[in-house]
C-alpha cells in the first residue's frame, strides 16, 4: 500500500478543513449560512426511501439529517447529502456549491472544490501514522485517489465506539463501494499502477457499504439477453425409455 500513500506535506490542509468541519457541526456537514430555496432537492419519493434516517432541525429551521453514518448504501447517503447540502445552493465551511461527482472529475473544477462522489474500491490500505488511501474507479472508469487523514480516521472511529453505526466496514476490499465527501485537491494523485497523475480528493467524511447493481446495469443486461438469440431447449424422454442412437 505504501504507493497509494502521499507524502504528509500533500495532505497539509487538512488540518483547517478539520478545524472549519467542527466548527460547523460535523453531523451535518458543514450546515448553516442563510436560508436559500432549492430546485434541485431530492424528490418526496427519494426521501421516502430514506426515512430511517435521523432527523433534527438545522440551524436555519428546516430539517434536516443529522447522522449520516446510518446511511444503509452509498445511494441512500447520496439523497440524504443533496437533501442537506442541494447542489445548487452555498453552503458548508467555505460557503460554496457541493458538487456531485458521477462520472470523472470535472475538466475545470476549481481546487478545493466540496464533492461528493461514489467510486468502487480497486486498492486501499493505511500507513503506519494511520493515514488512509484509496484507488477509485467511478462509473465512466476513470481513476481516482481519495486519501483520508489520521485525525479524521480517529473521528469516525471514536464515533463507532460511541455507539453510532459503523462508517467502515470493510474499508479495504476490492469491489466494495466507498462514498466519499472530501475536497478536491487537484490533479496530484498517485495512480494505481504508478504511472501518471489521478485527481486526488482529501477525505472529510466517508463510508463503505455493498455494491448493488444499479438501474443501468440491470437495463443493460436486460438488452443483451433480449439481443441474444432463442435458444430452445432439447425435448425431454419420458422416463423409462432408453435413448434412441441412429
Amino acid at each position: 500500500m505504501r504507493n497509494l500513500i502521499l507524502p504528509p506535506g500533500r495532505l497539509g490542509l487538512l488540518s483547517l478543513f478539520l478545524l472549519l468541519t467542527l466548527l460547523a457541526g460535523c453531523n451535518q456537514l458543514g450546515l448553516g449560512g442563510q436560508p436559500q430555496r432549492s430546485t434541485e432537492v431530492p424528490t418526496p419519493r427519494q426521501l421516502k426511501q430514506i426515512r430511517y434516517m435521523s432527523q433534527a432541525l438545522g440551524p436555519n429551521g428546516r430539517r434536516v439529517f443529522d447522522h449520516l453514518e446510518q446511511a444503509r448504501s452509498c445511494h441512500d447517503l447520496e439523497i440524504a447529502m443533496r437533501w442537506n447540502r442541494p447542489p445548487d445552493v452555498r453552503g458548508g465551511p467555505f460557503n460554496e456549491k457541493m458538487v456531485y461527482v458521477s462520472s470523472g472529475i470535472p475538466a475545470n473544477l476549481p481546487k478545493d472544490s466540496e464533492v461528493f462522489l461514489t467510486g468502487v474500491i480497486k486498492a486501499g490500505g493505511s500507513s503506519p501514522s494511520g493515514t488512509s488511501a484509496w484507488s477509485l474507479t467511478l462509473k465512466d472508469g476513470s481513476e481516482i485517489q481519495a486519501v483520508e487523514s489520521a485525525e479524521y480516521v480517529q473521528k469516525q472511529e471514536e464515533a463507532q465506539q460511541g455507539g453510532g453505526k459503523a462508517t467502515m466496514v470493510r474499508p479495504y476490499m476490492p469491489g466494495r463501494l466507498l462514498c466519499v465527501y472530501g475536497v478536491y485537491q487537484g490533479n496530484i494523485g498517485l495512480a494505481l499502477d504508478r504511472h501518471g497523475r489521478v485527481p486526488l480528493i482529501s477525505v472529510l467524511f466517508a463510508i463503505d457499504r455493498r455494491r448493488y447493481l444499479h438501474s443501468a446495469h440491470l437495463e443493460r443486461d436486460f438488452r443483451a439477453i433480449s439481443a441474444a438469440p432463442l435458444r430452445r431447449p432439447a425435448p425431454r424422454r419420458p422416463r423409462g425409455i432408453p435413448a434412441v442412437r441412429a
